[in-house]
């Protein structure tokens, strides 16, 4: 296992809390409504911008991310994965829409709360491992 300094960990996190943070208050914005035109083609993009930025801290990061400095899991790094996984489905499925067609409503609604629901877990663990 490669050890990683405090500094680089709690950077890390801070990184990853901001990200996550955006995504959080970006998917809280933009409620699914029954009936109301839902502005997808607005929302992948800031969501994309974050997705990298997610991926970069992981690509930048030099330890593991699944287990914390004296081996034991770290959730984390499972969260991130789940979080950064709901946001590769938002930007494949929904890629190309203005709107998103009622037969998949249900199942938007779903993945969004889904997302939403990750990011906000995110958000607070990797802040308060930045602290």
């Amino acid at each position: 296992m490669i050890p990683v300094p405090d500094e680089d960990r709690r950077r890390f996190a801070a990184d990853v809390a901001e990200n996550a943070g955006a995504v959080a208050e970006l998917l809280g914005a933009y409620q699914l409504r029954s009936g109301a035109p839902f502005p997808v083609a607005e929302l992948l993009p800031p969501l994309t911008v974050r997705h990298r930025a997610l991926q970069a801290a992981v690509d930048g990061y030099p330890g593991p991310l699944s287990v914390d400095p004296t081996g034991r899991p770290e959730p984390l790094g499972q969260e991130l994965a789940g979080l950064m996984s709901w946001l590769q489905l938002l930007q494949v499925v929904y890629r190309g829409l203005d709107d998103i067609p009622e037969p998949l409503r249900v199942s938007a609604g779903r993945s969004l709360s889904a997302a939403h629901l990750a990011a906000r877990r995110v958000r607070d663990r990797a802040r308060r491992l930045a602290a």
